[in-house]
């Protein structure tokens, strides 16, 4: 593939760019294809797609997926393995609370603390079974191993309890040893393993319903089993035959007390009870700790990132070592999909959502120094580039802008819900962001129009008026409701009236017209147009007042106004209407009229 500057995209019309999300879930179909052909200039698809949408489009430039403000999954996994390889201390990225604090929420990549990353049941010579949803998930039964085999699991930090709800207990003859991994091959399997001594093991031998504890031995080593992230493992081989026992479920310390819910309490470390400084706390430390320092490990006082839920941790870009790995990863996961053209950074927000006051590492300069780091992952993979989701953070991704990073605003243009006010604060933070960014980047606005149907002209017409209102047709792209359903069909997210030509524009937007808002007449109401050679743009926000209110969608707010002259209205599949001198416009709703 020819990789292109940002400002160097192949575009396909001349009066607009179009950006598209391709999620795993999105379907290639026909129409999927015919837009990236014709009108797509830029595609953030799911890296499964990469090859298929290199062989239709070539030339449109792909970024796939990644994150640096927070760290989860094989993310997480990477950098501890880069960290230990390079004998870094693993928490050196990381925000840590210093007191005991609340959080609450979920996301489709976050996961319980409790659950463990891998569990398998098998051996080498017979293959490997993956049983980790039925054993973290306890809705289905999970049988230990036969004989000469073993039931394996692992998590990506040590850890210290393994509990374990039975469902029957073995018959037979059939037991197992307890082991942990000691050693490992160049491949990174474990190659002998040690008996792990139980501080208490209160399901018998497993005999009955209970917890195992143990404080992690100083020689356990992180391995990959059967093609594994590097984890943890221990082992309860098989060395008696008989039934197996067999579990309803084998779960982790749920230290943040979550219990099955989305809520908990993130507890702080206590690093003055720690005598021996090797991030654990065994009972004899444990039991000196100050009141409210639960964690038994560092890494358990790890903040999560705003509302995502558990296991996605807030990186703290300060650190050096976050500036080590991230060029670095960066660099390995381009080489793994050389279709792709750059990264799709999400969660760039330039701030961080977190309390500062409850951790333990500053937060002073944390929009400069996350631009800083995407800046320097920048220029490892150049002449490839990254394009950072500022998400709503206004004058916050500026530091992104003025570093020369391409971003996309996810639910920058909320048509039916917007009132006048914030258009003109979009368009303020667009104009900036676009000084900032000069030659060197683009900006990629997504419009948002929840509890709406696409299919409704009113919709997808106001949300194009929208866009045109503000675009630049060369440093701008739009997208239609990309963040609000990022894996569903393009006909979702497209509009033919967009393949009409309204040529350039003729200048900025004004105020075509103002009044008191007919239904609530405390409110004033805005028309904003926009000439383009071929056409007028009319876009009239919500009625608003400061101090007093919003006004709504409904059909009595319709306004009639003059045209100065005659035009035919653009509807949304292409085509015009007839001939019109005025228009009647509601509260959010735009219009596209083409010069008879």
């Amino acid at each position: 593939t020819e990789t292109v500057h940002p400002l160097k995209i192949p575009r396909k019309y001349s009066h607009v760019r179009v950006a598209q999300l391709a999620y795993i879930g999105t379907p290639i179909g026909e129409i999927e294809q015919r837009l990236l052909r014709e009108s797509v200039d830029v595609v953030i698809p799911h890296p499964v797609y990469l090859k298929q949408l290199e062989a239709i489009a070539p030339q449109t430039p792909k970024l796939i997926y990644t994150n640096y403000s927070n760290v989860y999954e094989n993310l997480l996994t990477d950098w501890l393995r880069f960290a230990d390889n390079h004998r870094l201390n693993r928490e050196a990225i990381f925000y840590h609370v210093n007191r005991p604090t609340p959080f609450s929420g979920d996301s489709g990549s976050s996961r319980p603390v409790a659950w463990f990353w891998e569990v398998l049941r098998g051996n080498e010579q017979v293959g490997w079974r993956d049983v980790t949803t039925a054993a973290s998930k306890g809705n289905e039964s999970v049988a230990f191993a036969d004989f000469g085999q073993s039931l394996v699991i692992g998590f990506p930090e040590k850890f210290r309890e393994i509990h374990l709800d039975l469902l029957s207990r073995g018959t037979g003859n059939w037991g197992t040893i307890l082991e942990y991994a000691t050693t490992t091959d160049a491949a990174g399997r474990p190659t002998s393993w040690r008996p792990l001594n139980l501080l208490q093991d209160g399901t018998g031998s497993l005999t009955r319903s209970g917890t195992m504890t143990f404080d992690p031995p100083r020689d356990w080593r992180p391995a990959s089993m059967d093609g594994s992230d590097y984890l943890y493992f221990v082992r309860f081989r098989t060395t008696g035959v008989g039934v197996p026992a067999i579990a309803r479920s084998i779960t982790g310390r749920d230290y943040v007390q979550a219990r099955g819910r989305t809520t908990g309490v993130i507890p702080a470390f206590d690093t003055l009870a720690d005598r021996d400084q090797d991030g654990y706390l065994n009972d004899a430390e444990y039991a000196r700790r100050r009141s409210g320092f639960d964690a038994r490990f560092v890494y358990e006082s790890r903040a999560f990132f705003a509302a995502y839920g558990q296991m996605r941790f807030a990186t703290n870009p300060a650190a050096a070592e976050l500036h080590r790995w991230a060029p670095d990863f960066t660099a390995r996961f381009l080489a793994q999909h050389p279709e792709a053209d750059g990264i799709f950074l999400d969660n760039s927000f330039g701030r961080l959502p977190l309390d500062a006051s409850t951790l333990i590492e500053s937060t002073a300069n944390y929009g400069n120094n996350i631009a800083a780091l995407a800046a320097a992952v920048n220029t490892r993979i150049a002449p490839k580039w990254i394009l950072a989701n500022i998400s709503g953070s206004g004058v916050n991704a500026e530091p992104y802008a003025q570093a020369g990073i391409s971003l996309i605003d996810e639910f920058a243009l909320r048509p039916l819900t917007h009132h006048w006010q914030n258009l003109l604060d979009v368009n303020d933070w667009l104009q900036r962001r676009l000084q900032l960014l000069g030659s060197r980047g683009v900006v990629i606005l997504d419009t948002h129009t929840p509890n709406q149907s696409w299919n409704d002209p009113r919709v997808s017409l106001t949300s194009l008026a929208y866009y045109y209102l503000l675009a630049d047709p060369h440093r701008t792209l739009v997208m239609f409701q990309g963040g609000q359903s990022p894996n569903t069909s393009w006909n979702q997210h497209w509009l033919d009236a967009v393949r009409f030509n309204i040529g350039q524009p003729r200048g900025g937007f004004t105020v075509m017209a103002s009044g008191a808002d007919p239904a609530d007449r405390r409110l004033t109401y805005q028309v904003f147009g926009r000439q383009y050679d071929n056409a007028l743009v009319l876009y009239k926000p919500l009625s608003y007042t400061r101090g007093v209110g919003t006004g709504t969608t409904a059909n009595n707010t319709f306004t009639t106004h003059s045209l100065g002259g005659r035009y035919r209205l653009l509807h949304s599949n292409g085509s015009l209407g007839p001939v019109i001198t005025s228009l009647s416009l509601r509260n959010g709703e735009g219009a596209i009229l083409v010069r008879a």
